[in-house]
């Protein structure tokens, strides 16, 4: 499946869209506002006297849609695929990353009760935690759904995480502060760049092959770095927040580069704070203490040389800034539920 399977999306309809198209044109009006649920629209529905409705949804519908619902493999991270037209505008919060592409017409993304028409080429970041929908109501539109863990984020994207950009720096906040509630939007001319690796992506993701996830992986993270290097400056809804704010993915990166060595009174030089400012200041922007945001850094880049890499343990905890075999093997298990040997042997049962 490749750009020919992905522009004949446009060419017939599914059962359900055509269910939906079907309603749609019988009061266009009644969608014209988001509804909370299915239930609603049939509420507005029978209000306006039209009674033949369906009682539930023809697809997924819910005010919360969580990992579960999307990776139902416990080795995917990236899942790929078209958002139905003609779905009702219905508002809900992820519990994931979503991007939004335009590859094809247009779409109408909700944020509360604002909106914004994204056309071809056009695509948004969507974070867990906002409230949103998004409609199309044409036949020839083609709108891709890219789908990212957070759950396995920093692993998975740990390059993407090293640059320094507006990016990277709303991908970290995603990951450890409370203010990743936000949704960022490129409003750029068509790129057959992205175009090319989102039609990887969604062939990819329709294979469900062996080395499905390594791959999916590799064109997500093609794609954010084409983002990266060429439409920064398309960037059109930013975040509304101070920069003070903005300091935190700085203080991360730099504890991550030096994990090994790194200590609360270096942090606090190199950030012109005193120790008990940067212990403020981490937990009021993140929620985390200082030693659990440290643990955690360490802990996620032993789970990745584990998973990537044959190096020894004791190789590993040097990298991680570990001395002790006990604590390291104790703090591991604590964090992912597995000991560091029996988190490498489970990732090698898997294929990737």
């Amino acid at each position: 499946m490749g750009r020919g399977d992905m522009m004949k999306l446009s060419d017939e309809l599914g059962k359900e869209e055509q269910l939906y198209k079907s309603l749609y044109q019988q009061c266009c009006g009644l969608w014209e506002k988001p509804v909370t649920d299915w239930n609603e629209l049939v509420h507005r529905y029978h209000k306006a006297g039209i009674r033949k409705i369906p009682s539930e949804p023809p697809s997924r519908m819910g005010t919360v849609l969580t990992e579960s619902d999307f990776f139902t493999e416990n080795v995917k991270e990236v899942v790929c695929f078209n958002n139905l037209r003609y779905c009702p505008p219905f508002l809900h919060k992820l519990e994931f990353i979503k991007i939004v592409y335009i590859f094809r017409g247009s779409v109408t993304l909700y944020l509360d009760d604002e909106k914004y028409e994204l056309q071809t080429g056009n695509f948004c970041i969507i974070t867990p935690g906002v409230r949103h929908t998004v409609f199309s109501r044409h036949d020839e539109d083609v709108i891709i759904n890219i789908l990212m863990r957070v759950s396995s984020f920093a692993n998975a994207f740990s390059g993407i995480l090293m640059e320094q950009n507006i990016l990277s720096d709303f991908f970290w906040k995603i990951l450890y502060t409370k203010h990743s509630n936000r949704v960022l939007v490129f409003v750029c001319s068509n790129d057959v760049k992205l175009d090319r690796w989102v039609e990887k992506m969604f062939d990819e993701s329709a294979r469900q092959q062996n080395a499905s996830n390594l791959l999916m992986k590799s064109y997500a993270m093609i794609f954010l770095g084409i983002v990266m290097r060429e439409h920064l400056k398309e960037l059109h809804l930013k975040e509304e927040l101070t920069e003070e704010v903005y300091v935190l993915p700085a203080i991360i990166r730099f504890m991550r580069k030096n994990m090994k060595t790194i200590t609360l009174d270096e942090l606090s030089l190199q950030f012109h704070m005193s120790e008990s400012e940067l212990k403020r200041y981490i937990v009021r922007e993140s929620g985390y203490t200082y030693r659990y945001l440290l643990r955690d850094l360490r802990l996620r880049r032993a789970a990745e040389l584990l998973r990537n890499t044959k190096l020894s343990m004791e190789r590993i905890m040097e990298e991680t800034g570990y001395s002790n075999m006990n604590n390291f093997y104790r703090s591991f298990k604590e964090h992912l539920g597995k000991t560091p040997s029996e988190f490498r042997k489970s990732r090698e049962e898997i294929l990737i």
